[in-house]
């Protein structure tokens, strides 16, 4: 099956702001967060965390804004904010399940590479009924690194059984663009309204940039 002119065997998907409408909720998360301490929510802050595991992203804001909390306690108060939208409310972008029908129908092969918690992604994959779509799925849990480096793109095209060459890798976050780009992936770059400011960036980090996944269908 062709995307463009790039002839693929298999899709890498990453979860938030691409598959799932979730970035919106999650901007809610952050703003909570810093209004429970008084603060504003820094502009570049979500940006800042929106490709590392929630390890990373724990020590990075305890560290930049000189937290008492430990990183397990700021985890923990993500977890319950999240886990409750996850399970309840977060859905799915639009021609989502269309898409992806359309891909197994051909016989491409599926996998997704996220930087979040299966506790976050497995009841919103299940809810929304598309868990069943995909071959392999992985986190940056299994790594100690993040989107900043290939690993998990890498690993997951092994567990596809596929190359980098026969592999796509659809994302909406710029640094992660730029990593699956550089390591040799074909990439897609998936809009998102909450990140109109980085269209340009994704754009030069990709080999295509769509709005909406009926532009695939076509």
């Amino acid at each position: 099956m062709k995307i463009n002119d790039k002839e693929i065997k298999g899709i890498i998907f990453d979860l938030d702001g691409t598959l799932f409408d979730s970035c919106e909720m999650w901007h809610q998360v952050d703003e909570d967060f810093f209004k429970k301490r008084a603060m504003e929510l820094p502009a570049d802050y979500s940006a800042s965390i929106a490709h590392l595991g929630l390890k990373k992203a724990a020590s990075y804001t305890k560290e930049r804004f000189n937290l008492a909390q430990t990183e397990e306690e700021i985890i923990k108060e993500w977890n319950d904010a999240a886990i409750y939208q996850y399970t309840n409310n977060v859905g799915l972008k639009p021609y989502v399940v269309n898409y992806l029908e359309y891909l197994k129908e051909n016989g491409i092969k599926l996998g997704v590479a996220t930087a979040n918690s299966s506790e976050y992604y497995m009841p919103c994959l299940k809810k929304n009924k598309i868990d069943h779509f995909f071959d392999y799925i992985c986190d940056v849990s299994k790594f100690k690194g993040s989107k900043e480096s290939p690993e998990i793109y890498l690993f997951t095209a092994k567990k596809l059984g596929l190359s980098v060459d026969e592999c796509a890798v659809f994302e909406d976050i710029v640094q992660a663009l730029k990593t699956a780009h550089d390591a040799g992936f074909y990439t897609v770059a998936v809009d998102d309204k909450t990140q109109q400011a980085d269209i340009e960036a994704k754009k030069k980090n990709s080999d295509l940039f769509i709005k909406s996944y009926c532009e695939l269908l076509k």
